[in-house]
C-alpha cells in the first residue's frame, strides 16, 4: 500500500498568505520541501483523503485525473480539508462521463455542508454517511472512522487496511479521545504506518487542544507502542505543518524529527508499506 502526500500544510499554506514571519521568509528563500500546500493525501493513486481548495493544483502537478478517482474520505469540515465550492463544476459546467460518480465519505457534519449544493451536482457526487467504529469496505480496503480531538462536532481520523497492511491517518487531531484509544486497544489494531498531526512543529507541549506538536507526537507514539499497536517496523510520519510552529520549516524540523525517530512529510512524498 502506498500513501502519497499531495499537500502537507495547515489551513494557511506554507509560507502563509499575507505573512512576513521568519518561518515564511525562510521558506520563500529556501523553497524546495519548505513550500507546502494544503493538506491532502491519496492511497494507491485511487483513494483520496480530503478535498481542500488546493485539489486542482495537486491534480495538475501530480498528473491526477479526478474522473479516475471514485472515492474520497473527508476527515472534517474545515475548508482546508473540505472545499465544496469545487463540486459546483459538476452541475453541468464540467463534462465528466455520464456514469462518473465521486463517492464522498464523512460524518453528518459533511452531510450538512453538502446540503447547500444544487441538485444537479448529485448526478456525479454521492455522499456516504459513515459512523465511527463501524468498519466499511471501499473496493479492497477496509476503512474505519475513529473520533478525533479537533474543533468540529464530528471529526474523524481513519484506519485503512488492504488486508495485508494497515495505516492510520491522524489529521487534524490532538492526542486521541479515550473512546478511540479504547477501540484501538480492544480490537488489537496494528498499524504499519502512522501519519500524525504536527501542526505546531517542535514544541514540547501546547496551551490548547485540537492539534499536536512533537512532544504530543512522542506521547501518542509511546501509547501506541505500549498497546502493541505499532512495532519497530512501523513507519511514523509527521505532517500538517503551520508556519506558526516552532522550527516548522522542513529544513529545520526534519533533523529534529529524525533524532526522535520520526520522518517528516513534504509535498509529493510517497511512503510504501
Amino acid at each position: 500500500m502506498k500513501l502519497k502526500y499531495l499537500g502537507t500544510a495547515a489551513a494557511e499554506g506554507y509560507p502563509a498568505i499575507f505573512c512576513q514571519c521568519e518561518n515564511c521568509k525562510k521558506a520563500l528563500k529556501e523553497k524546495g520541501k519548505n513550500i507546502r500546500s494544503r493538506s491532502q493525501a491519496i492511497i494507491d493513486d485511487r483513494l483520496l483523503i480530503d478535498f481542500p481548495c488546493d485539489t486542482y493544483y495537486h491534480c495538475l502537478i501530480n498528473g491526477i485525473d479526478l474522473c479516475d478517482i471514485h472515492h474520497c474520505l473527508i476527515t472534517h469540515v474545515h475548508k482546508d480539508h473540505l472545499y465544496p465550492v469545487e463540486f459546483l463544476n459538476l452541475n453541468g459546467f464540467s463534462h465528466p462521463s455520464p456514469d462518473y460518480k465521486l463517492n464522498l465519505y464523512g460524518s453528518e457534519d459533511v452531510e450538512k455542508i453538502l446540503a447547500d449544493l444544487p441538485a444537479g451536482v448529485y448526478n456525479h457526487l454521492n455522499f456516504v454517511k459513515i459512523n465511527p467504529f463501524e468498519p466499511f469496505k471501499i473496493e479492497k480496503y477496509t476503512v474505519t472512522a475513529l473520533p478525533a480531538y479537533h474543533a468540529t462536532d464530528n471529526p474523524y481520523i481513519y484506519s485503512v487496511s488492504d488486508g495485508e497492511k494497515t495505516l492510520l491517518y491522524a489529521h487534524d487531531t490532538d492526542i486521541f479521545p479515550e473512546k478511540t484509544w479504547e477501540y484501538i486497544t480492544d480490537n488489537k489494531m496494528h498499524f504499519d504506518l502512522v501519519s500524525m498531526d504536527c501542526t505546531e512543529g517542535a514544541y514540547e507541549d501546547l496551551s490548547y487542544r485540537g492539534h499536536m506538536c512533537l512532544g504530543r507526537n512522542i506521547t501518542c507514539r509511546q501509547r501506541l507502542a505500549d498497546g502493541k499497536n505499532i512495532d519497530e517496523n512501523t513507519k511514523t510520519v509527521l505532517n500538517h505543518f503551520s508556519h506558526n510552529g516552532l522550527y516548522a520549516n522542513y529544513s529545520d524540523f526534519a533533523p529534529i524529527a529524525a533524532e526522535n525517530g520520526f520522518e517528516t512529510s513534504f509535498d509529493g512524498m510517497e511512503i510504501t508499506i
